[in-house]
């Protein structure tokens, strides 16, 4: 996509430099120094501010791990998402809905830049969570938990005096 050439506006620019940057910097340039560094390394007199998507943006600045870290959350989220909805959840179906979009916008862009668009992200990303089954815990029914064999009385609290406390 970034030999798209002028066909993308100023996307071609930034992802090319992007690309080029990420191969000569495998460790990223430091987070929030893509713009800077996009711009010193483009073609031309414009300045950018990120790499315009979101997953190049992160390779840029914090390289292939980051990079991979990321990919892992779009993911995983996205797969909880559409499970959540595929048992006819409402928050999965519209949390399935608000990453797809979040998704198929940062491709194109990196809208979570600004403070107020990454906040609704991780929002959307804790409510799809949030209702995705925890399948890695042991349910009830397969082991029971032990069930104690005296009650003991705590050992802070206040104490009864008086009748063989």
């Amino acid at each position: 996509m970034s030999r798209a050439g002028n066909s993308l506006g100023v996307r071609g620019q930034a992802w090319q430099a992007a690309l080029s940057l990420a191969a000569d910097n495998p460790l990223g340039v430091g987070l929030g120094r893509s713009g800077a560094a996009i711009s010193a390394t483009a073609t031309g007199d414009r300045t950018f501010v990120h790499a315009h998507n979101l997953w190049l943006n992160w390779l840029v600045e914090a390289g292939p791990l980051a990079f991979l870290a990321i990919t892992a959350v779009a993911v995983i989220a996205l797969s909880a998402a559409a499970r959540a909805a595929r048992a006819e959840s409402v928050i999965g179906t519209v949390g399935l809905a608000a990453l797809t979009g979040f998704s198929l916008m940062s491709m194109m862009d990196h809208p979570a830049n600004l403070d107020r668009i990454d906040t609704l992200l991780w929002y959307a990303l804790a409510l799809v969570m949030a209702e995705a089954p925890a399948t890695w815990r042991r349910t009830e029914e397969a082991s029971p938990a032990p069930l104690p064999t005296q009650l003991r009385r705590p050992r802070h609290g206040p104490q009864r005096v008086g009748a063989g406390a």
